[in-house]
C-alpha cells in the first residue's frame, strides 16, 4: 500500500468550489503510477517491451465533498493480481481529520501493444508486483472498498 498526498487546486473545482468528479479518477491514476514506480515497475519499459495496460473498469463512490484547499491522502493497494490483470483499490481521505471522501477501484488488463489481445506479464515484473500484493494482504484495509 502507498499513500500520495495532494493539495486541492482551484482549477480542480467546479463553480460550487467542490472538486469536479473527474479528479478522483485522475488521483487514482497518480496513486497507481506511484505504487507501480515504488514496486520497481517502469511503465515505459513495459510499453517498449510490447505490453500495454489499459483500464477495463473503474468505479468511484463519492462519499464526502472535497473542497478547494483541502489536503487529501490517496491510498492505493493492489487488491487482485494475476499475470493478465491487476485491480487496485483506493481510498481518498482528508489529511486533517481522516474523513473518507471517496473510494474506488480500477482494473487494468495487460495486452499486446500490436493487436490488443490479452498478454501475460513477464516473470520479473510479476514477481515485483506479487511481493507488493502479498504485503498489501497483510495490512489492515482503510475504508470500505471490497473486491469480489
Amino acid at each position: 500500500m502507498i499513500t500520495v498526498t495532494e493539495k486541492v487546486r482551484f482549477y480542480e473545482t467546479d463553480m460550487m468550489g467542490i472538486v469536479h468528479h473527474s479528479n478522483q479518477i485522475r488521483w487514482f491514476e497518480v496513486a497507481r503510477c506511484e505504487y507501480l514506480r515504488q514496486a520497481g515497475i517502469d511503465l515505459f519499459e513495459l510499453m517498449d517491451g510490447g505490453i500495454t495496460f489499459p483500464i477495463k473498469h473503474v468505479s468511484c463512490e463519492y462519499i464526502s465533498p472535497i473542497n478547494y484547499g483541502d489536503t487529501i491522502a490517496i491510498e492505493a493497494r493492489l487488491a487482485k493480481l494475476s499475470r493478465a490483470q491487476m485491480v487496485f483499490a483506493y481510498v481518498i481521505s482528508n489529511t486533517i481529520d481522516g474523513t473518507v471522501m471517496a473510494e474506488g477501484t480500477t482494473q487494468n488488463v495487460f495486452t499486446h501493444k500490436t493487436d490488443g489481445t490479452v498478454a501475460r506479464l513477464d516473470s520479473a515484473s510479476y514477481a515485483k508486483l506479487k511481493a507488493c500484493y502479498d504485503a498489501d494482504l497483510l495490512q489492515p484495509q482503510t475504508g470500505g472498498v471490497s473486491i469480489g
